[in-house]
């Protein structure tokens, strides 16, 4: 592959007889001289051409060398455009890490020549984790049926799995097993792990194969994934699974409360970071929480007591994860389940009808109304007032610019507003009823980062379960705000495209208890996520005879008139495509978020982002950054870019920086979009 370009160059030497004649530049001829001739152009080229890199989960290295006019140049500059892949060195040395796969263009610059060529990494990795003989893996290798019990439990097939996590326990039907073979291939990635036996049947892929998986994994092609089992009556399997994976870290922090944690004995506030376990951020029985979608800013209720929280607290969240009292209440309803504008500073305070509140926690009447979340302060609004009573479980849009919430007397009604937060006072618009169910309620709206929608809980009553454990049924639902047109989202809740469910103990096990969704305000790797509640089993970890006691029992108990959680109670998260509206179905089954703890009942989830960084701290993507922007700013000793918040560039927007509209952009010509001020990838099609 050669690339040239002509460089200037000066005249040839010319006579100094002042009679000469003279070019047509006014340059003198001699009679011996020729009209100047300009010299052969430079070109610059680059070796070895289209390589081939095979790696097994070790660095290895490959040298390139350029030329420039045929002769050996040390003085280009290299780079690679993805250093995910492999890195290069101002010598030119690529390497890879061994353990992600794919393409990744090298290109050396002289001047402004510049040669290109692709290097294909290819990954090809076998581990015998559990430290089997070289006949468990014969037998494994080999394949059998003797177990019609050995059947996925979790992950469920198809589902669309982030970049970021932690890697997910592979659990199955059938018992005990003496040997598991579990292997995962997508394009030029391939990993086959022989795991030790244990009681039930589960595999867990290292930490390094699911990050070195995931990110060799473009978001177009299936993850393939096969697993095969040893027990003493012979080998069965292998059962086969297809999973997806969105080519970008899952964002920000999910919050979420908990009652029973181990860490603290009692209620609480939890965060949990994806990929990282969960802490306490607010102890002393903290409920009823909600969370500004740019993360800077909770509210909770304090110290429940027999129909209230005692009182309730406004909190600043930092950067560096600390957390200070923004304001405190006496009136423990005021910032219980209210509805925070996108900075924090304004919430609708969640509505107390007279007749008592349909959401658990809450007594005594309280009128829906805007306050200052920084004093209690009440804010007139009376566009809003003037409309509304009792707004229950309000939300707004990510971008604050429409609210949702449930209405009427029966709380069937799903209503929104258009918001104006620039105004002085803040002006709502008219009142739209945009979902009406005929039984139940509808409520825990959350809205889609476009604003255009709103995933809600649609289901008996307001929670997932009766005072002392008895059931409470629920599905999420979404609605186009701008069609009215509501979608069921049965991927999302366990049902296949015929309407079966596809949960491994069946509907009267499983179905039907998905509650109080919250959707991450940014869009990543080409889908919305969803977090919320949901009362399914876990594998069989969580389900009945499964590994933590008493996870049999979905909806909780009375023990000694006290009131015990069900360990079944969890956190779950699910993709939606970010072309809704086309789709017939445009959710992915869910997956269980890891980190939370396992004897604890958790609810409740909250996506938020993380508060945004300073300029100059390190980062991520621009969706990190209070600037909007991160760009390399140098490289570390192998090549490796560092990113660092910078202030806006005189440039177009790359993935999660920026925006304003589609054309800030980079890649709006191949369907990057301008969503809640970010720059975001089309959902990855095959």
């Amino acid at each position: 592959l050669v690339a040239a370009a002509t460089l200037s160059c000066g005249k040839r030497p010319s006579s100094q007889n002042p009679d000469a004649a003279v070019d047509g530049d006014g340059n003198p001829l001699t009679p011996d001289a020729a009209p100047f001739v300009d010299a052969a152009p430079l070109t610059l080229s680059i070796a070895p051409l289209n390589p081939t890199l095979d790696v097994t989960g070790a660095v290895k290295t490959l040298p390139f060398t350029a030329t420039v006019s045929g002769q050996p140049n040390a003085t280009v500059v290299w780079t690679v455009d993805d250093v995910q892949v492999g890195v290069v060195n101002s010598a030119g040395l690529f390497r890879s890490e061994g353990w992600v796969a794919g393409k990744t263009k090298v290109t050396a610059r002289y001047g402004t020549l510049t040669a290109s060529t692709t290097v294909v990494v290819r990954v090809a990795i076998v581990e015998n984790v559990g430290n089997l003989s070289a006949q468990q893996m014969t037998d494994l290798d080999g394949g059998g049926n003797v177990n019609a019990a050995f059947n996925w439990l979790y992950p469920y097939n198809n589902t669309v799995f982030p970049r970021g996590l932690e890697s997910p326990t592979l659990q199955f039907g059938g018992g005990a097993t003496q040997a598991m073979k579990v292997s995962a291939r997508v394009g030029d990635f391939s990993y086959t792990g022989y795991f030790a036996g244990a009681a039930f049947a589960r595999a867990t892929l290292p930490q390094t194969i699911w990050k070195a998986l995931t990110t060799s994994a473009d978001g177009t092609a299936p993850v393939a994934v096969e697993a095969t089992e040893l027990t003493a009556a012979g080998v069965t399997g292998p059962v086969a699974q297809n999973w997806k994976v969105a080519p970008a870290d899952l964002k920000g922090i999910i919050y979420y409360n908990t009652y029973r944690s181990a860490l603290t004995n009692t209620g609480a506030v939890m965060r949990v970071k994806p990929g990282h376990n969960a802490e306490v951020m607010i102890g002393g029985c903290a409920v009823c929480h909600s969370v500004s979608a740019n993360g800077k800013v909770i509210a909770a209720g304090v110290s429940w007591s027999t129909d209230n929280p005692v009182d309730s607290t406004t909190y600043n969240l930092a950067a560096d994860g600390s957390v200070a009292t923004r304001n405190s209440n006496s009136d423990g309803r005021l910032y219980s389940f209210g509805g925070l504008t996108p900075d924090g500073a304004l919430m609708v305070t969640n509505g107390i009808p007279v007749n008592g509140s349909p959401v658990r926690g809450l007594g005594q009447t309280l009128l829906s109304q805007v306050v200052d979340t920084s004093s209690g302060a009440v804010v007139s609004a009376p566009t809003f007032t003037s409309q509304v009573d009792y707004a229950l479980t309000p939300a707004f849009s990510p971008d604050g610019k429409r609210l949702a919430f449930s209405y009427g007397s029966n709380r069937r009604t799903l209503a929104t507003m258009d918001v104006d937060l620039t105004m002085s006072p803040p002006n709502f618009g008219t009142l739209t009823n945009t979902v009406t169910a005929t039984s139940g309620i509808v409520g825990w709206p959350s809205f889609l980062p476009d604003g255009k929608a709103v995933v809600y809980h649609a289901g008996d009553r307001f929670d997932t379960a009766t005072y002392g454990g008895g059931a409470s049924y629920a599905e999420l639902r979404m609605v186009n705000t701008e069609t009215m047109t509501i979608n069921e989202l049965k991927n999302l809740n366990g049902w296949d495209d015929a309407g079966m469910s596809y949960l491994p103990y069946g509907d009267a096990e499983e179905n039907r208890r998905n509650y109080e969704p919250s959707v991450l305000p940014v869009p990543v790797g080409g889908y919305y996520w969803v977090m919320f509640t949901s009362r399914r089993t876990y594998g069989n970890t969580l389900a009945p005879g499964g590994s933590v006691a008493g996870s049999d029992n979905e909806w909780g108990s009375m023990v000694n008139g006290n009131e015990v959680p069900s360990t079944r109670k969890k956190i779950w998260v699910a993709a939606i495509d970010l072309n809704y509206a086309a789709a017939t179905d445009p959710s992915h089954p869910a997956f269980y978020l890891a980190g939370q703890e396992l004897d604890a009942g958790n609810m409740r989830a909250f996506a938020a982002m993380e508060p945004c960084r300073d300029q100059g701290a390190t980062c991520e993507s621009g969706s990190d950054c209070c600037t909007g922007f991160c760009r390399p700013t140098g490289t570390d000793g192998n090549g490796a870019p560092i990113l660092q918040c910078v202030e806006q560039p005189d440039t177009c927007s790359m993935t999660d920086e920026a925006c304003n509209v589609d054309a800030d952009c980079c890649d709006v010509a191949t369907g990057t979009t301008c969503i809640n001020h970010r720059c975001a990838e089309p959902t990855p099609v095959e």
